[in-house]
């Protein structure tokens, strides 16, 4: 882990989970405890999103896709260079649209859309709540579980590349590192192999980390130095 000197405590606690392996029904029966009418804390250290910009805040879904293989492992996909933010790794979703009936559906929808897998072949665990984001997006964050030979093909226009992350890597927290914005602020990016993951998609998995292991969550706390490490 790298840390900013001062944040030893804060940052340990928003990494307050537990790295034990967890069997299939452990996974099933903590992520169901979810709701979206929960709203999910930044874990970054910068200002809260303002109650003005939740009010007037986009809706938007995104589908955590745990796989169920030997083990299990998380569906991430590298944005197309075609589209905004291209090169950035990211959860399948996206803005919810007239004819769905839920932000579910969106998730479901939008993966369909991006990597071709269909909603059949998904099974809906649960919400992990509802996260706010300073860019004046509403995501909810739905997970499902797939089988291990489930079938999947990136859309060339809008996504190059699809990694499984082993939910052992994502559990350890030394994957996870703070890097400094200045003005007090800093935030955690996700780097495993070849990928380095930031923004809320990093965010929603040290909540998806949180939810496995029933760990106690955090309050918003202020960056007390911004010195790079």
């Amino acid at each position: 882990m790298s840390k900013v000197d001062g944040t030893a405590a804060p940052f340990e606690q928003r990494l307050n989970w537990s790295a034990r392996a967890l069997d299939r029904a452990e996974i099933l029966q903590r992520l169901s405890k979810g709701r979206s009418d929960i709203e999910l804390v930044n874990p970054h250290f910068e200002p809260p999103v303002p109650n003005s910009k939740k009010g007037s805040a986009g809706r938007s879904s995104v589908a955590i896709v745990i796989v169920d293989q030997a083990e299990p492992a998380i569906l991430v996909t590298k944005r197309s260079a075609r589209i905004r933010f291209g090169g950035q790794f990211c959860f399948p979703g996206g803005r919810e649209a007239p004819e769905d009936d839920s932000l579910r559906h969106t998730a479901l929808r939008e993966t369909f859309e991006e990597i071709n897998v269909l909603p059949s072949a998904l099974t809906y665990i649960g919400c992990l709540g509802t996260y706010f984001t300073h860019a004046g997006y509403l995501i909810e964050p739905n997970v499902f579980m797939a089988d291990a030979d489930v079938s999947y093909r990136p859309h060339p226009d809008e996504v190059a590349e699809i990694v499984l992350v082993p939910l052992s890597a994502l559990q350890n927290k030394a994957n996870y590192h703070l890097v400094t914005r200045g003005g007090g602020r800093a935030n955690f990016n996700f780097r495993w192999s070849h990928i380095q993951v930031g923004g809320p998609t990093v965010s929603l998995m040290i909540h998806l980390m949180h939810s496995l292991s029933g760990a106690v969550s955090y309050t918003h706390l202020t960056l007390p130095t911004n010195r790079e490490v």
